[in-house]
């Protein structure tokens, strides 16, 4: 804890570290469990089950923290999805990215074309966004998309595997290695490196998000407490952060 955070001790020993460290663990699981060799068949529900939870907390950190830090307190309907929080992941993004960005651009920042490039890549990356709209869908009701089709109840989930396959089609269509793999998929090439290589597109999508998240607070972007946060929350192995060609072109 830093001298003149926005938090009490306690609320650092007692919530933040241990929610830190939650978000940490559970989003390297997630990257693991995406990485690995095999078909993603067998390990979507894994994948799905476990990315939504660190990604929640990762969200729900940011937003509370730059709550404190402009003295607007902790928000108070974090629990509520109606309200926009819950497991409202993409509503919640959209308002993370909204604060970062008017943060950015209202501050005298030293490196403020790269923090603008950084925001721009969060803005428009195809694969983050819909990736953030499945694992959404997977944390608010689609996990239960199969089981309330039996039941004969009104089903406005979509199933997380024509969800996940939209993920993989912006993923194919942003990358001319993506799509040119395929194609040689399609002629014939053996089908495993084409899915290793499309999962290993989408999971650094989403670890850059988790990077360019937590290393904004390096920068103070979020206020004083998350430059301690997102430090903590960074992960080990956190990709070089490159913005999207057309993002360091305007920045």
């Amino acid at each position: 804890m830093r001298e003149g955070s926005g938090f009490t001790s306690q609320q650092w020993l007692d919530g933040l570290l241990p929610e830190v460290d939650s978000a940490r663990s559970v989003l390297a699981s997630a990257d693991r469990l995406l990485r690995q060799e095999g078909t993603l068949g067998r390990d979507l529900d894994a994948v799905l089950a476990t990315y939504p939870i660190g990604v929640e907390r990762l969200m729900k950190l940011a937003l509370g923290t730059a709550a404190v830090s402009k003295g607007e307190g902790w928000p108070k309907k974090m629990g509520f999805t109606h309200e926009g929080w819950g497991h409202a992941l993409d509503e919640m993004d959209e308002r993370l990215r909204s604060g970062l960005r008017e943060a950015i651009e209202s501050g005298d920042w030293e490196r403020k074309r790269m923090l603008r490039s950084w925001i721009c890549t969060l803005d428009n990356d195809p694969v983050w966004a819909a990736v953030v709209r499945t694992l959404r869908n997977y944390a608010d009701a689609g996990r239960y998309h199969h089981l309330d089709q039996i039941s004969g109840k009104d089903v406005t989930s979509r199933s997380s595997r024509a969800m996940w396959d939209e993920v993989e089609q912006a993923a194919i269509a942003s990358s001319p290695s993506l799509t040119a793999h395929r194609q040689r998929t399609l002629d014939g090439a053996d089908f495993a490196p084409f899915e290793r290589e499309l999962r290993a597109a989408v999971a650094d999508s989403i670890k850059r998000w988790v990077s360019i998240v937590c290393l904004f607070g390096f920068h103070g972007v979020l206020g004083e407490d998350w430059r301690v946060i997102g430090a903590s929350a960074l992960p080990d192995d956190a990709l070089l952060v490159r913005a999207l060609p057309d993002c360091e072109a305007q920045a």
